[in-house]
């Protein structure tokens, strides 16, 4: 009988723990972190190189908890952090893969009422249940590409309803790396407004927003005569 209780005590606290975590780096966030921008992470971020990866790992570890933190400051950062562009990619891919596990782990293991509940807060959530398929490699990745949902809510999304780690991971990733790489293009040349790679980097981004938004039109048109 002992045993049994021992087991549900500790299953409540594997649930109650990201609960926990989530309200702890809310408020980490609010209290030195809000209005943050690359200048702001600029000043605190080490000279050493290692140790600045180090940095910003952490600071992806902050966002996917807090919620708010805004990631595309985060991989513009990187940009302008590290002297090659393929390093400052290499950090911001590393630094996306734990932004990405650590919201899916809290949506896969916490109580299912709060996940729900932080969802439901957002006006789009009945949308992000309307996108259906078999395909959970196709549905990761485009849950990525339209944008319906800040990232941490659709990882916590992708968790609570059991999807499997490795098309989830794979699917967000292709969502958002032509993002990353614009960004971090965007951060490696911030200095400089008027360089060619700064506006094509731009361009880049618009259109890509662009064919998100039309994506999503299409999707929804399909699914709307596929309904009736």
């Amino acid at each position: 009988m002992s045993e049994k209780r021992g087991t549900r005590v500790l299953k409540k606290i594997i649930q109650l723990a990201p609960v926990v975590m989530i309200i702890c780096c809310a408020a980490i966030y609010l209290r030195f972190f809000r209005g943050v921008t690359i200048e702001h992470i600029l000043e605190f971020t080490p000279e050493n190189l290692w140790l600045a990866a180090l940095v910003m790992l952490g600071l992806f570890a902050l966002k996917s908890l807090s919620l708010f933190f805004p990631m595309l400051v985060l991989i513009a950062a990187s940009g302008s952090i590290f002297p090659t562009f393929l390093s400052a990619v290499t950090v911001n891919c590393a630094g996306v893969a734990v932004m990405l596990l650590l919201p899916y782990a809290i949506g896969r293991f916490a109580e299912k009422e709060f996940v729900q509940e932080l969802i439901n807060k957002n006006k789009n959530a009945d949308k992000l249940r309307e996108i259906q398929s078999d395909n959970e490699l196709f549905i990761a990745y485009f849950l990525r590409v339209i944008n319906l949902l800040p990232c941490d809510l659709v990882s916590m999304f992708l968790g609570s309803t059991g999807f499997g780690l490795g098309k989830y991971m794979l699917g967000s990733f292709l969502g958002i790396l032509p993002g990353l790489i614009t960004t971090t293009l965007m951060g490696a040349n911030v200095q400089n407004p008027s360089s060619p790679k700064f506006w094509a980097s731009i361009i880049v981004e618009v259109v890509f927003a662009v064919s998100s938004s039309a994506a999503y039109y299409l999707y929804k048109k399909k699914h709307k005569k596929s309904k009736s």
